[in-house]
């Protein structure tokens, strides 16, 4: 499996993101959700320009980047798309502490344990974390990915560089 399944506890390090933030996914209390991404990587643009949407859907559950590009290709991108996002400029690391080798790769983390996780574009799995990330915020659940968006329900994750 390309990522960790629902239940299990996430792996011990801290994570640093460029504006200073620091974070342990392991000992994070409530919700979190961890994204695994390449800027070049089509499957990563539309997850994290999806995943933009949930902090309207579902405030105060964190949403952190981490990137698999060199620095130079991510700070371009998050100027553009992340530049209020706490973002990882090296997630190689983490990704491989996570035994990944795929982006993308999304985690709903609930108290430093895995409750949704899946790779790729993947329209009903974004729309689960959505919706269970709202129904944790006490808020009314919806989807992300509408009807609307006029998008097609999955596309396939790519192999990291770093895998």
């Amino acid at each position: 499996m390309d990522v960790l399944e629902k239940g299990q506890q996430v792996p011990e390090l801290e994570l640093r993101a460029k504006n200073g933030e620091t974070l342990n996914p392991a000992k994070t209390e409530g919700p979190l959700v961890l994204v695994f991404f390449h800027p070049v990587v089509m499957g990563s643009r539309h997850v994290v320009g999806y995943l933009r949407r949930l902090p309207a859907m579902a405030p105060g559950v964190p949403i952190w980047f981490l990137s698999t590009a060199t620095p130079e290709e991510t700070e371009i991108y998050i100027q553009d798309y992340l530049e209020d996002y706490p973002v990882v400029l090296e997630g190689c690391p983490a990704l491989q502490a996570f035994g990944g080798k795929f982006v993308p790769a999304t985690y709903l983390l609930m108290d430093g344990k895995v409750e949704i996780a899946f790779t790729g574009f993947h329209k009903r799995a974004l729309n689960e974390l959505g919706k269970r990330a709202a129904e944790i915020a006490g808020k009314r659940a919806k989807d992300l990915v509408t009807e609307m968006d006029n998008k097609g329900e999955y596309e396939l994750a790519e192999p990291a560089p770093c895998a």
